[in-house]
């Protein structure tokens, strides 16, 4: 086992633990208020919006704060800067009628992954604590007891 393997393992893990959460595609009608969801929204809407947003998005990632029969109201974080200091705690309301959303997609937890994600999490630290015994041991490789001291 060489520690190049063991270290290679552990990044691979952080990797898969990004695949944990998954989108799936939902009718509005269907979910709750406070729902965390991803709006994909037409171009038209994004270029509307971009003075709002500071850029032109067609995808949105936050809250959904209300829907009514013809419109959706979604909570987005934003960032702003001040004088130098980011500002992360901010949100925009936004209004949104039914021709401007493209799709709704719901958050939901790819159980598949996370329990593939955290096996090989896992199995890298193993590869890792391994790899670490075998270089801190002073004699490598020698299965055999050290000879007898000498007679007095």
């Amino acid at each position: 086992m060489s520690w190049r393997r063991a270290a290679g393992a552990l990044p691979a893990g952080v990797v898969a633990l990004s695949g944990c959460y998954g989108f799936e595609a939902v009718s509005p009608a269907s979910l709750a208020p406070n729902a965390e969801v991803r709006v994909r929204i037409t171009r038209d809407a994004a270029a509307r919006l971009a003075g709002e947003l500071g850029a032109a998005l067609t995808q949105l990632d936050g809250t959904l704060a209300a829907r009514g029969p013809d419109s959706l109201t979604l909570t987005v974080p934003i960032r702003r800067e001040y004088r130098g200091v980011t500002l992360n705690s901010a949100v925009q309301v936004l209004s949104l009628g039914r021709s401007d959303v493209v799709d709704v997609r719901r958050s939901r937890l790819a159980r598949g992954r996370t329990i593939a994600a955290g096996a090989g999490i896992l199995v890298g630290f193993a590869l890792l604590a391994a790899a670490i015994v075998q270089l801190t041991d002073p004699n490598p490789g020698s299965d055999h007891q050290p000879p007898p001291p000498p007679p007095p």
